[in-house]
């Protein structure tokens, strides 16, 4: 390892300095090798590893310096998977920017998403009148914590479909389980297009959101057409968890279609 990183070294023109001592040398190349800017992109800036996706530090037991990949790269997986998910170029559109504010609400609504985003504490939640902007400043949310966290986008309805198509086998264990621990976690449209919920929707929505809610160390955002008193009412253990977590963090527009702005 330190004959590799002083080749690099060398390559670029730095000499070892033979005042030093064996230690002091490697301790040298650690901090060399770590001021080397990389190349790394995703709209990601990591002042740790400066965009290498790794960083090296100096091992008291091996007396040398090891390799790390810095934590970027898990947020930098998310974002890929985002990409991959259609909300990639979503998110380049549905920005705090973007998102207009011609009446008080939206003032408003910019507002709370805002302090949420740059203090996250809690859940976040947008329920209410289709059309309203639920889904941009959610998305815009996620955005920016997508910069700090590892992420995830679940469209209630796809992912909860194949959740339950695949409940026994390994992939959909697998999916459960990442939906559930990750730091970050977006649930768009939550109960999109059903009156009631089926059985099997509350069960796996209790599941997800309980494991969640049990955890402080978890953010969760949710978009939904319902209120919180329509969550309470169709299942009362989700729907207050959900009002509880998201205490100082809501947005509820009841319905109004002048708010739909696109009928407009």
């Amino acid at each position: 390892m330190v004959q590799a990183l002083q080749t690099v070294l060398s390559k670029a023109g730095i000499q070892p300095r033979h005042d030093m001592t064996d230690e002091e040398w490697k301790r040298h190349l650690v901090d060399r090798m770590n001021s080397a800017p990389g190349a790394l992109g995703d709209g990601i800036d990591c002042p740790k590893c400066l965009n290498r996706g790794y960083y090296y530090r100096y091992d008291e037991e091996n007396a040398g310096p090891v390799m790390v990949n810095c934590d970027c790269m898990a947020r930098r997986k998310a974002r890929r998977r985002l990409d991959r998910s259609g909300l990639g170029s979503a998110m380049r559109r549905m920005t705090f920017d973007t998102y207009q504010t011609p009446e008080e609400w939206n003032r408003q609504i910019l507002t709370v998403a805002k302090k949420y985003a740059a203090a996250p504490a809690g859940w976040f939640f947008a329920g209410g009148q289709p059309g309203a902007g639920k889904t941009h400043i959610c998305t815009a949310i996620l955005q920016e914590l997508s910069l700090r966290y590892p992420v995830r986008y679940m469209l209630w309805r796809d992912e909860s479909a194949r959740i339950k198509a695949s409940l026994n086998e390994p992939e959909g264990v697998a999916l459960m389980s990442e939906l559930k621990s990750v730091p970050v976690l977006y649930i768009d449209d939550l109960f999109k297009g059903a009156e009631r919920p089926t059985q099997g929707d509350l069960n796996l929505a209790f599941e997800l959101i309980n494991y969640r809610y049990n955890d402080e160390n978890l953010y969760t955002i949710i978009s939904t057409e319902k209120l919180l008193d329509d969550l309470i009412h169709i299942d009362e253990a989700i729907g207050s968890r959900i009002a509880e977590r998201s205490k100082g963090h809501r947005i509820q527009l009841k319905p109004d279609p002048s708010r739909n702005w696109r009928t407009k």
